[in-house]
């Protein structure tokens, strides 16, 4: 028996809210002065940024749900 595939078109809003704990920074030359601070403030502008890229593409033959074998899907980025 052949996989059947059933189309449809529907949008959903997702909100996610996460918790980012910022360990430690690594430098090959060592620490200026004031350089993990400025690390940290370039690290909270920049990790919305990093994570919604890793969330934002098209996914296609997942295979999470227990009612179908697949399910295809895209994560838009302007909705994070």
């Amino acid at each position: 028996m052949s996989q059947r595939i059933k189309n449809v078109d529907e949008e959903m809003l997702i909100n996610l809210q996460v918790n980012v704990s910022l360990k430690s920074f690594s430098n090959h030359n060592g620490f200026k002065e004031g350089q993990i601070e400025q690390a940290k403030e370039e690290f909270k502008d920049e990790i919305m940024k990093h994570l919604t890229n890793k969330l934002a593409d098209e996914y296609q033959m997942e295979e999470f749900l227990y009612s179908v074998d697949f399910v295809n899907y895209e994560v838009d980025s302007n909705g994070l």
